[in-house]
């Protein structure tokens, strides 16, 4: 049975909970707990959550059967956590929700989390430690670089290329084709329709550079 610990105890980590709730049952899964470094692991996390906290990320031993899901949105911390998980050998689970669309023909890298009701469409190719949050859509044959982090509603059309590190807010859109550049922040509701220089920060429809 593989343990599947979840790395970050805030509230997205316990929207990945729910999610992972909705799988484990019946397959050879468990979910052993929380890493988190800002909480106390003393303190339980409330009785909603029936999973200990097991300490801060940095400290903890990696065991026979674990697999790690990072649920932080930030992706400068996820990569940084994931960089740091991969040293000591670590092995990442990828969710996919149950009710996500994803095409055969998709492509998805190590510990990608698909939330519920999202939609990856065909021969699209998706990085390794991606989140595609609730609704969110990636079109057919665009790019998402590693560690990516895409809000509810997002909406990736066909052909965009998404640079390593860019967060989405909700609502935000690509148009086909576009070029987004690594460690941009696209604002909630932006709809970005040329290209995005690397470390940009977009906002508002038509998006315009903050």
């Amino acid at each position: 049975m593989q343990n599947i610990i979840i790395v970050g105890a805030g509230s997205f980590g316990r929207e990945v909970c729910c999610w992972l709730e909705d799988i484990v049952t019946g397959k050879k899964l468990r979910i052993a707990g929380f890493l988190d470094d800002t909480r106390d692991p003393a303190i339980a996390l409330n009785a909603l959550y029936p999973y200990p906290l097991l300490g801060p990320i940095d400290r903890y031993s990696l065991k026979d059967r674990d697999v790690f899901v990072v649920a932080i949105a930030d992706p400068a911390s996820k990569l940084r956590i994931t960089s740091l998980l991969q040293k000591k050998g670590a092995t990442f689970f990828t969710l996919i929700h149950p009710t996500a669309v994803l095409a055969r023909t998709a492509i998805l890298g190590r510990g990608v989390i698909v939330c519920p009701f999202a939609l990856i469409s065909a021969d699209s190719n998706v990085g390794d430690f991606v989140t595609i949050n609730s609704y969110s859509s990636i079109g057919h044959d665009a790019v998402i670089g590693n560690g990516c982090t895409l809000s509810c509603h997002v909406d990736i059309t066909g052909g965009a290329h998404i640079g390593e590190g860019v967060f989405f807010g909700s609502g935000a859109s690509v148009l086909p084709q576009v070029e987004v550049g690594a460690a941009a922040r696209i604002g909630a509701g932006a709809v970005i329709m040329r290209k995005v220089v690397p470390g940009s920060t977009m906002y508002t429809m038509p998006a315009k550079k903050l």
